[in-house]
Order: structure tokens, then sequence, then C-alpha cells
């Protein structure tokens, strides 16, 4: 949608004059994102985004910033976030915390094709390789995805919505999480989380970068993985592939292989990653049928054996 906060030329000036990126010469919103409000300002130095967070706190923007300049500097493709003349990398407006990133020229697709998956799959595992075990001193003002997370947030839905089917909903919930079996030894560190084809820009059949690590958190290393199994080999509505997504495995396997542990609970936080979704849908369904119990039950009648082989034998 375009930008929720108005920016008049006089506020982007005012901004500008705390940065070393040129003087201003034009803007516009861009219609881009759900949430958050984005400019792309033009000046004598080039092009830039301005993101404006309406709903985060300066010290969750603060970990985006922390994430974005480590796998900046390691070569990840993503958009570089500048620092102002004070060296700092998040600034406030009107007390909502907002950053400076690079314009990347690209444009996302409309489906990915499968020398783009891999490309994408690729991708992930790169920012996994680089950011594994990457915890900032701001991880916890991150909505960071655990079970004890996926369990409050459902606890908020019902309250809010206080109907009988989310009611039940809950109780779901509260039974499904406790069978998952997440170790300790599971290894964490950041994922993006949103593999949204709006946030990857392509040049031809090229990836040049992935944008919007708005949602990007500290939690199983695996979970970037599985949100890409699920968005494409098990698209919505539809069957389970397996086959596909052991070509999905195969490919982010080749850039970062996993660990015994990782495969033996990749069924978990396939799991996870359902319930995660079925927050954003809390009120879709009805009481005794709702799209994400339908795909657990698929799951657990497939089981945990048969759905390691599928992947990995």
């Amino acid at each position: 949608m375009v930008a929720t906060t108005t920016f008049s030329q006089a506020d982007l000036i005012a901004i500008l004059d705390t940065y070393n990126l040129g003087a201003y010469r034009t803007s516009r919103p861009i219609s881009a994102g759900t949430v958050q409000t984005i400019y792309r300002i033009e000046t004598t130095q080039g092009a830039f985004v301005l993101k404006y967070y309406e709903n985060r706190s300066y010290e969750s923007v603060q970990f985006e910033a922390d994430v974005v300049r480590l796998i900046h500097a390691q070569g990840f493709p993503c958009a570089e976030v500048y620092p102002n003349q004070r060296g700092e990398y998040v600034d406030r407006h009107h007390q909502k915390p907002y950053m400076l990133f690079e314009f990347i020229q690209g444009e996302p697709v409309d489906s990915f094709s499968r020398h783009q998956l891999t490309q994408v799959t690729h991708l992930a595992a790169q920012l996994q390789t680089i950011a594994g075990g990457f915890r900032p001193a701001t991880t916890p003002h991150r909505w960071n995805y655990t079970p004890e997370l996926c369990l409050r947030l459902a606890q908020q839905k019902a309250k809010e919505l206080h109907s009988e089917m989310c009611d039940a909903k809950l109780r779901w919930y509260e039974r499904e999480i406790a069978r998952l079996e997440l170790l300790d030894a599971l290894p964490k560190g950041i994922c993006h989380t949103d593999f949204d084809l709006s946030n990857v820009l392509f040049k031809g059949d090229d990836l040049v970068a992935l944008l919007d690590f708005d949602d990007a958190n500290y939690t199983y290393l695996t979970f970037d993985l599985i949100a890409l199994i699920d968005g494409n080999a098990w698209p919505f509505g539809g069957e389970f592939n397996p086959g596909h997504a052991r070509k999905i495995v195969h490919d982010y396997m080749a850039v970062r292989p996993l660990s015994e542990v990782e495969k033996s609970h990749l069924f978990d936080v396939h799991k996870l990653q359902i319930f995660f979704d079925g927050i954003w849908f809390y009120a879709r369904g009805e009481v005794d049928d709702f799209y994400e119990k339908r795909k657990v039950a698929y799951l657990d009648s497939v089981g945990r054996d048969v759905y390691y082989r599928a992947l990995f034998g």
C-alpha cells in the first residue's frame, strides 16, 4: 500500500541534512510493503530509500540495522543501510524510527522459475551461513520465532477476536505446540522469514537483492528453508509435493549442509512455521476445520520417519 505517513519536502530535506548523501531533488512514496512507510528519494548523489517504521520500537529497528550491516559487509546482496553524520544507523522522526537504504535496481517476479527458486534457496542458505549464531544485543526486542512466542500470540489473538472458533483454535495451538520436539541443541541464528515475491529483486533471470528484513529474527536456522518448502512445494489449497521439497532441500544443502539433528527435527520446524502462518490468519476457518489444522494433520498422517526419508533418504 502507499505510504501511511506523509512526508513533506521540508521533512525530507531536514532528514537529508543529517546525512552525507547529497542535496534533495525529488521524492515519491513507494507502493511496497503492507505496514511501513517507504519513500524513494533522489538526491544529487543518487537514489535512496527512506523506511519509516510505523509499528516498531527503536531497539527492534536497531536489530534490523545490525543484521543488514553484518551480512552486507560479507557481500550478501541486500540494500546497504547508511549512517547519519553522528554515525547512527537508526534515527527518529516524530518519535518513530527510520533508516535510509541504498536503492537497488531490479524487479520482482510473478512467480519463481525453477532457476530463480534455486537462486533464492542458495541465498537463504548463504544468509544462515553468515548469520548462524549471530545474536545482536537488541534480540529481546524482536519477535523471535519460538514455540513460546507462537503460543503467546495465539492467546492474544483469541482474546482480541473472542469467538467460539478462535477459542477452539487456541486449544488446538496449546495441544499441538506441546507436541513439538525442538531441542536446545538445534542451531539458531538469523532468518529472514519472509520470502514473499515482492521482497526478491531480479534483473532478467538473475537475482540481485533480497529486501525487507523487517521480520528477520533470531530463530531456528532451518526456518527459512521450511518457509521456502512450504511456500513453493505446498501451494495454498494444494497438496504437498515431496519431490519438489526434496529439490529445495538439496539446493539449500549445496550451500549449507544440515546437521543430523537439524534433519531429524525439520518435521517440527515445519509444524512451527505452519503455526506462525496461522497466527496471521487467525480468524480464518471453522471450529472443526481450518487450513493449518488440515496441514498439520497431513504431516501427522505421513509421520516423522516418512517425512525424513522423503526429503533426505
